[in-house]
């Protein structure tokens, strides 16, 4: 039996850093052109892409209901869904929407991004309503030591 404060850390919370790109990759553009939806329709062109999404979307959009800082509830749910977490169906190593957006953000080929678009318009437009953290340190744990890569 391993160490109790480590036998429920998600592998993903300290092994993302080995996918990082290498290279400043191409701003991403034309989202900012898409109209603002409702989470249901932001998501559609998700629907084949995150598995088990539908059901997640009405659970962020029920635990929204009564939102803060001046977001609408579609807004709310955004950010709620994107930080929701849920297992991958058997046959697949990604189930939670973050995972699959922080993979498709990564990648060098920005078409791949065309389907998050609606999403990424709605998430975005919430994200900038809400009000400035204080400035902080924010550490990250991870197993490797990663200091040549970064000089």
């Amino acid at each position: 039996m391993g160490d109790a404060s480590f036998d429920f850390i998600n592998p993903r919370y300290l092994l993302g850093i080995s996918d990082e790109p290498k290279q400043l990759l191409q701003p991403i553009t034309g989202y900012a052109y898409e109209p603002l939806l409702s989470l249901e329709e932001a998501c559609e062109p998700l629907l084949d892409i995150v598995p088990r999404l539908e059901p997640h979307i009405w659970i962020a959009k029920e635990n929204s209901k009564t939102p803060a800082d001046g977001l609408s509830q579609d807004e709310s749910a955004s950010i709620r869904l994107y930080t929701m977490e849920w297992d991958a169906p058997a046959n697949q190593t990604r189930g939670s929407l973050y995972s699959h957006l922080n993979r498709t953000l990564k990648q060098v080929d920005r078409t791949k991004l065309r389907p998050w678009f609606r999403y990424l318009k709605l998430f975005v437009t919430a994200l900038a309503k809400l009000p400035v953290a204080p400035r902080q340190t924010v550490w990250r744990g991870v197993r490797k030591d990663h200091s040549a890569e970064y000089p």
